[in-house]
This record gives structure tokens, C-alpha cells and sequence, in this order.
């Protein structure tokens, strides 16, 4: 699969690129191999492709913020043509230019917006984000140098980033959605840094590697480094890096003292109780069980019992209204219903088509199916109850119904978050998909073809843009089996529960 990059990256760049600069900022030694050791980069990830696709989508629409522009970077992208595009595009009088590109010095730069100002030039810099953080800094403050030693006299510096409090109504409010912040003087104040920094950098690439590099907690901070496989071929599985609730800090300070794998681990080691916990199982493999610790989880359920699971979509730009960006907006739910412990399974479940507002739909097929449930049964409780609080506030009459279904939620995440219940096989973790092939061999998700979160917001991304019925078919129904699967194991996780903590007689029916 092709990466869907920046264009600097693609094709051509004959300097020093912006991107390859915040690599340093980052750390030296990806800039060394994404430069010189390209075929050391890690494969393609889905989700990071999800990630450059929303960036593009919020920079076109940031473009709309300054209509009747002129694209100064063709496709294909080549950076020597970009630029003598960019210096024709300004000599002609263009006000508005998306993508130029420069050079300055050796340094090579693809900017997003350039706002003629008089003589002067304002320069946005687009984020698909909803503050400026400290990467963007960076980022702009490199674009300044090399603009203005292109020529370019800037009169503004800006990021434009998304609005989190805007609510669409209609049409999209380009105004509304786009906060433009000017962060001139934190780009001026920071350019001896950027001038040090490059020397630095350059002085990197002319070199044959980078001497003590180390892994780090700069190998996800900011983002998830691409050469991350490389560089930790190292380190064993498991290890103190999948140590349960412990600190990124605790972590990388055993690893600093040698301790990399998890039997090493001292004992009595100053760690968190999770972390003690995981490292225990490890070394003296066995079962932990607090039966009336358990017996009490049961108890708090009535039949009959609801096991429910949402699958939401989490879009840049609004596409309906009484949405935000970055709202989670439900496109699916599986609903398994058992009126009694043993008894038959009754499943039901809503799928949007995709690319439609089906939010009262989806309402109203679960209020119908949930009706009489008595306790809901949900894993991490906080998504779900968020989830039904936005459809609540969106759809007023239906407040109370929703509200109720929030009033009967139980997290079955919360014994194995107090590891009343733990497996060495669960490694530490608590998440459904660690916990459901420890309870219940045989039956996980790495048989599906959709099979986390991640991947269903994908699927459902391309069931929108999807026209061969064919195509559209097999995208349902891969998320159907996966939404499904949420909430059977969810199911037979409950009933391993109940065969482990006692009689189940909390699960008879209420008066």
C-alpha cells in the first residue's frame, strides 16, 4: 500500500525537508535512517494512513477558510517544480497560494496556506488538531526561516487549528470550525534554535550513523517513531516495557539499569500493585481468584441481562449537525439479551449504511430491543455512557429512555481492573481482548477480519465511500462478526464468572 505522506516526502526533495527536520527534533537517529536507511522503516500501519487521510481532509477544508487559491504543488508532486511554481505564481500576483514550496539554504519546505498582505505575506499552518502544541511550534518556526530566506517578508504566523466547541448547524461555518492562532512571536523567539538545529542535523546526515542513540521515551513522543521495529529488536517479549500500570518512567529506568526481561525484575522492587501483580503471575504462573469479590460483581446484576457494545466513528470534520470534531458518533451497536443463568441468547444489533446521520435509528432499534432489561452489561463503562449521554442531548425525546439505559450499566471491566480475577495469560492487562482468550479458549478475535476499534472505523469509513454492492457486503459483514464478538464474549465471560465465583443465585430476577 502506498503511504499517503506529505509531498515534501513523496518524490524529488533535493535538501533537507521539513519533515525530515522534526524527525531530528525528535531523534537524530531516525533522521540518519529515514534518510539514508529507508528500507528500515517499519511496514505500512492502517491506522496511520488513517491518520493522513483526516489531515488531508481537514487541509482542504481549511482551504475554504481562504477560497480562490492556486495549488502551487502539482500532482505528481516534484519539489524543484513546486518551487519555480510557487516564485512564478508570486511574481504573477496570486493572493492565495495552497502548498508553495521553498528552499532556503539547503532546506526544503511545502507550506499550507500563504495569504498575500499588501507586500507582506501571512503564512497558516494547518492542524488537524484541536490546540497548538508544541510540534507545531517547531514546525512553524522552521517554515519561518525558510520563508523568509526564500524572500518571503512575513506580516503573520499562524496555526489554524479545529474549533473542539464548534457545533455544526447546516452548512459547514468555516469560521466557526478554524481558530487562527497567531504564534509569530514563539516563531520568532525560536529561530536561533532552528538555525543551530540544522547545522546539527546536517551534520547528522554527512556522518555514517549516530553514535550512544538509544530507545527511549522519544520513540513515541511525539509520535510513534516508524523505525521503532528496528530499533527495538532488542528487547524480548514480555518485557518491563508490558509491565501493568507502570509509568513510562519506570519503565524505561529498569531498562537503564539492565533489566529487560520480566523475570529479571527484583523482588520487592518499588513498583505499583498492578505491576507487582503481573510480575508475580510471570515468575509463579497460576490462577488468582477473589471468589467473594466476585460473587458480590454478580450480585449486582438483574435479569433479565442486556450485554451491550457500541461502535462509534470519530471524524475530524463534522458531518452532521449536532456533532463537533472528534465527536464519537455511534454507527453500530450488538445487544445479546439472557433472561435467566443457562437460558437462550437472543441477539440484535443496528448497522448503519454508511455516510448517513442513522443516529435516530440506531436510538430507537435500541430502545426497542433493550426494553424490560433490568442491568445492562458493558465493558468500560465510561465509553458507553458517554456514548448514550451525546444521544441524549441530541435527541430530547428520547433523554429519559437513554437515560435510564445509563442507569443500568454495569462495567464488567472492574473485576479484572481490581484483578479479583487474573490468568499469567493475560499479561496484566484488563482489556476484553487479553481477558476473553485467558477465560475462554478458543474464542477470540484473531480470526475476524475486523477486529478492534481501530479497524471498525476504518471499515465503516470505507462502507461510505464504497459503491460495489459486493464490496459494501463484505465490509458489513465483517463488522457485523466483530461487534458481535464484543458482546458474546462478554457473555461467556460472565458465565465463566459465575461457574468460578459461586451459584449465581445474584442473577436471579428481581421483584
Amino acid at each position: 500500500m502506498q503511504r499517503k505522506e506529505p509531498p515534501e516526502e513523496r518524490c524529488g526533495n533535493p535538501a533537507l525537508s521539513k519533515s525530515a527536520f522534526l524527525r531530528g527534533v525528535q531523534c537524530p537517529k531516525s533522521l540518519y535512517l529515514y534518510v539514508h536507511h529507508p528500507e528500515l522503516r517499519d511496514p505500512i500501519d492502517e491506522s496511520r494512513e488513517a491518520v493522513f487521510a483526516s489531515g488531508h481532509e481537514v487541509g482542504l477544508a481549511a482551504r475554504g477558510r481562504f477560497p480562490g487559491g492556486v495549488l502551487a504543488s502539482a500532482v505528481p508532486f516534484h519539489a524543484e517544480q513546486a518551487i519555480r511554481r510557487t516564485a512564478d505564481l508570486i511574481r504573477e500576483g496570486a493572493q492565495v497560494l495552497y502548498e508553495p514550496a521553498f528552499e532556503h539554504n539547503g532546506v526544503f519546505a511545502v507550506s499550507d496556506i500563504l495569504v498575500r498582505d499588501g507586500r507582506r505575506w501571512a503564512f497558516y499552518e494547518v492542524k488537524a488538531h484541536t490546540e497548538v502544541k508544541e510540534e507545531d511550534l517547531q514546525d512553524v518556526a522552521l517554515q519561518a526561516w525558510v520563508l523568509r530566506g526564500a524572500g518571503i517578508d512575513l506580516a503573520e504566523t499562524a496555526v489554524l487549528y479545529l474549533n473542539k466547541e464548534y457545533v455544526r448547524e447546516g452548512d459547514l461555518d468555516l469560521e466557526a470550525l478554524f481558530v487562527a492562532q497567531s504564534v509569530r512571536s514563539e516563531a520568532d523567539d525560536m529561530q536561533p534554535q532552528v538555525t543551530a538545529r540544522i547545522a546539527e542535523f546536517k551534520a547528522v546526515l554527512a556522518g555514517e550513523g549516530v553514535t550512544g542513540a538509544e530507545i527511549g521515551p522519544q520513540c513515541d513522543d511525539p509520535w510513534a517513531c516508524d523505525f521503532r521495529g528496528h530499533c527495538w529488536s532488542h528487547i524480548p517479549s514480555p518485557s518491563v516495557f508490558d509491565l501493568a500500570g507502570a509509568r513510562r518512567e519506570a519503565r524505561f529506568g529498569l531498562y537503564r539499569r539492565g533489566i529487560v526481561r520480566l523475570e529479571d525484575v527484583p523482588d520487592g522492587e518499588r513498583l505499583p500493585a498492578a505491576a507487582r501483580m503481573h510480575i508475580d503471575l510471570h515468575k509463579n504462573p497460576r490462577t488468582v481468584i477473589d471468589r467473594p469479590a466476585i460473587r458480590k460483581f454478580l450480585g449486582s446484576l438483574a435479569a433479565p441481562l442486556g450485554f451491550l457494545d457500541f461502535e462509534t466513528f470519530m471524524p475530524a470534520i463534522p458531518p452532521f449537525d449536532g456533532t463537533s470534531p472528534y465527536q464519537q458518533i455511534p454507527f453500530q451497536f450488538s445487544l445479546h439479551v439472557r433472561q435467566a443463568p443457562g437460558g437462550l441468547l437472543r441477539h440484535a444489533g443496528f448497522l448503519a449504511e454508511g455516510g448517513q446521520d442513522a443516529r435516530r435509528a440506531l436510538v430507537e432499534a435500541l430502545l426497542h430491543e433493550a426494553a424490560g432489561l433490568r442491568s445492562i452489561v458493558v465493558y468500560n463503562r465510561s465509553f458507553e455512557d458517554r456514548v448514550l449521554k451525546s444521544l441524549a442531548a441530541w435527541l430530547p425525546e428520547h433523554a429519559e429512555a437513554l437515560e435510564q439505559l445509563r442507569s443500568r450499566l454495569v462495567d464488567l471491566m472492574e473485576p479484572f481492573r481490581r484483578r479479583d480475577y487474573s490468568l499469567p495469560s493475560m499479561a496484566g492487562s484488563y482489556s476484553i481482548k487479553a481477558v476473553l482468550p485467558a477465560l475462554v479458549p478458543g474464542l477470540a478475535y484473531d480470526d475476524l477480519e475486523v477486529a478492534d476499534g481501530q479497524m471498525a472505523m476504518q471499515a465503516y469509513a470505507a462502507l461510505s465511500r464504497e459503491a460495489d454492492p459486493v464490496q459494501r457486503e463484505t465490509l458489513r459483514r465483517a463488522l457485523w462478526a466483530y461487534c458481535e464478538r464484543d458482546t458474546e464474549a462478554m457473555v461467556r465471560i460472565v458465565e465463566v464468572l459465575e461457574r468460578e465465583g459461586g451459584p449465581p443465585v445474584s442473577l436471579r430476577s428481581r421483584q
